[in-house]
Order: C-alpha cells, then sequence, then structure tokens
C-alpha cells in the first residue's frame, strides 16, 4: 500500500468522519426530506460540511418566531404536503425564490372547499425545532473518537511498514 502524505491523510480522515455524522444526523431527523436532502461538502483540502439544501432546513432545525401575514395578505398552508398543489411530486422549495404561491383562483376554489385541507390564518405562534444536529452531535463524539483512532492506527502502521512487528494502537479524545 502507498505511503499517503499527512495532509491527504487528514483530508480522507475529514470526509469519513462528515459523511458519519451526515449518517447520524439524518437518522436523528424526524423529517424525512430533510434526512434525504443532507450532503456532505467538501469546502476546501481538509475542510468539510454537512448541510441541507433546503433554505427552511435552519427553521427546521432551531424553530421560528411567530410569524404574521404583511397587511392585506394572509398565510396559506395545508394540512399535509400531499394537499398542497404548490409542492408538486413533494419536491419542497429549495431556495426561497423557489416558492411558488396560490393564483387567485386556487386559493378561493380551495377557500370553498372544506375538504381541501387548506388553512388560512393572519398569524400563527412559534414553532419548536427538531434539533437533530444536536443530537447527532452528542452521539457523534464515540463514533468520532473510534474512527479517529482506528484510522489513525492503520496511518502508523502504514508509515511504519517493516520497521513494526507490534500492533499499534493509538487514542484519541474528542
Amino acid at each position: 500500500m502507498a505511503e499517503i502524505s499527512p495532509r491527504l491523510f487528514r483530508s480522507r480522515l475529514a470526509l469519513r468522519l462528515a459523511n458519519q455524522f451526515k449518517d447520524l444526523a439524518s437518522r436523528e431527523s424526524r423529517s424525512d426530506s430533510v434526512a434525504r436532502s443532507l450532503v456532505t461538502l467538501q469546502l476546501d483540502f481538509g475542510k468539510v460540511a454537512v448541510e441541507s439544501p433546503y433554505y427552511w432546513a435552519v427553521y427546521y432545525h432551531d424553530g421560528r418566531g411567530a410569524i404574521r401575514a404583511r397587511p392585506g395578505h394572509k398565510l396559506v398552508y395545508f394540512r399535509s404536503p400531499d394537499l398542497d398543489p404548490r409542492i408538486p411530486n413533494r419536491r419542497y422549495p429549495v431556495r426561497a425564490t423557489d416558492i411558488r404561491r396560490l393564483t387567485k383562483q386556487q386559493f378561493y376554489r380551495f377557500l370553498r372547499n372544506p375538504a381541501s385541507g387548506m388553512i388560512v390564518r393572519d398569524s400563527v405562534g412559534p414553532a419548536e425545532g427538531d434539533p437533530f444536529f444536536t443530537r447527532a452531535g452528542r452521539k457523534f463524539r464515540r463514533v468520532a473518537a473510534r474512527t479517529g483512532s482506528e484510522q489513525f492506527s492503520a496511518y502508523v502502521r502504514e508509515c511504519m511498514g517493516d520497521l513494526m512487528d507490534a500492533q499499534v494502537t493509538v487514542r484519541v479524545r474528542v
């Protein structure tokens, strides 16, 4: 096996750890959409990030305060995303500019039909978040320590090659 540089080792380890964190966060999220949307990004050599492309994922994680409709407008939402015509094929908007509005005709048609599932409000109260990243972070410490120890031990054994007869173990504290 070819020897790798410490810098390349660090980069590969960071990517492996980020992918493990992404898997943990996906399991901790109560939203299937957010869980499936998580991606690992390699920002710079040795730097990685785990994020969701949805602009609203931060509100889902952290919660939000009360929302009031602008004067002359209403807040419109549906009991189920399956009933919302603004979310075709369950493809949630990624950027705030992707948000679709109901046409006037759609609004009044849904308003006349009580079975449409449309809810109209002037304001809504705050919503609690689902801090799945926080929960995943608590579990990740053990995973990172174990993975870091295993990978570093393997790296040292690889670098030492034939000079070592004994097995090397390293403890990593996170």
